[in-house]
């Protein structure tokens, strides 16, 4: 039995404030904190002279978040933030593809799923929600034989709807169009297969979920994606050296790019937070991510009983399990700010998201905080 006790207290953060806002980011818990810290100390009384063995450790990592997927080690990287994937994605659309195209999209997308493009001048459709939803069909009907990719999150940040990724990549792979997720709000909280969901790149910022702050975005891109859509970009570690050398120094000589997704790694990283990001995935691993999820939909189960009870508007769509996710928005109409004022106040924090007041509960949440919620809006 999980102890949930236990992993509260490995995040002092419960101490001091009741935290509902790990859609924006997550807090690290201890075991992360000591592990970042190790990273840095090292950098500190040691310098660089472990960046070779860094490199393999992080190419270690790349292959298991790779398996958490479904896919091979050499399908995934990290780039800096989503903005960077798809305005990399744009790039590369725009540049390789002559005939006009469009792109679809939803209407409730975070910016970073869709400013790239726009900034392109990418033709870009938008599908409209219904009641905070978005049915498949009606992405279906948006898409035409011009349609050259659909971009979706997995989970809404505003929202919280989970998209069914499986049926939607079914039906967009017989009709030839690319699939692109930002699982930012999902990973690694919810499982992904990027193979039977026929996923061609997926972007998933970590800093939601994975308790190591802003350390970047996972990147992957299948193998036949990089093959028909060259890379609008490069540096020197994108670069294939030649046998024998290290790195590709030789200057106007011909040089080709990395086969594997190391292509669109322009440059160094901040590795240190990242290796620390290793210890993230091992903590998580060691309370399960079945486990994690049941624990989310109790939280959010009482949640939304909670807020029924009060008669208080849920606007994300909670009627059906497989569309819910950690996220549950409500509104108190023209009272939200007051709301969101009176319960930082309590030391309570939510988000203001659109026209509702968002509430994420992560494994470190538990019915008492929850609780703690429901006085204060009782009492507006």
């Amino acid at each position: 039995m999980t102890d949930w006790k236990k992993i509260r207290s490995d995040f002092p953060i419960t101490k001091n404030m009741t935290y509902f806002h790990s859609a924006a980011m997550s807090p690290s818990p201890t075991p992360v904190l000591n592990a970042i810290l190790k990273e840095y100390r090292k950098l500190h009384t040691q310098g660089d002279t472990h960046w070779t063995k860094d490199i393999k450790k992080f190419r270690k990592l790349c292959s298991e978040l790779a398996g958490m997927i479904h896919t091979k080690g050499d399908d995934v990287t990290f780039v800096q933030n989503t903005s960077s994937v798809m305005s990399l994605l744009a790039m590369t659309f725009k540049n390789h593809i002559r005939k006009p195209f469009n792109i679809v999209s939803m209407e409730d997308e975070f910016p970073a799923s869709t400013i790239g493009y726009e900034y392109q001048g990418l033709d870009m459709r938008y599908v409209q929600p219904v009641e905070a939803r978005y049915p498949i069909d009606n992405i279906l009907k948006l898409s035409d034989r011009n349609t050259l990719a659909v971009v979706t999150s997995h989970v809404q940040y505003a929202t919280g709807f989970r998209q069914d990724l499986k049926t939607l990549g079914e039906e967009l792979k017989k009709r030839g169009i690319l699939f692109i997720v930002n699982a930012t709000q999902s990973f690694p909280f919810f499982p992904i297969n990027v193979r039977s969901m026929n996923i061609e790149v997926l972007s998933a910022s970590v800093h939601k979920w994975g308790f190591t702050g802003h350390i970047g975005t996972l990147f992957y891109t299948s193998s036949l994606f990089r093959k028909k859509y060259p890379s609008p970009w490069a540096g020197w570690m994108s670069v294939a050296p030649e046998e024998g050398s290290l790195i590709h120094t030789a200057k106007n000589t011909p040089f080709r790019l990395h086969e594997t997704a190391e292509r669109y790694i322009i440059g160094t990283y901040n590795l240190q937070p990242l290796l620390a990001f290793q210890t993230a995935m091992d903590y998580l691993k060691t309370i399960g991510f079945q486990n994690i999820r049941t624990r989310v939909m109790e939280l959010t189960d009482y949640l939304i009983r909670g807020l029924e009870k009060l008669e208080i508007k849920i606007t994300s769509p909670v009627a059906r399990k497989k569309e819910r996710s950690a996220i549950v928005t409500f509104t108190l109409e023209d009272k939200n700010k007051q709301c969101i004022k009176t319960l930082a106040k309590n030391k309570i924090f939510v988000g203001a998201r659109g026209e509702g007041i968002r509430v994420s509960v992560n494994i470190f949440n538990n019915f008492e905080d929850i609780d703690c919620l429901l006085n204060v809006l009782k009492s507006l």
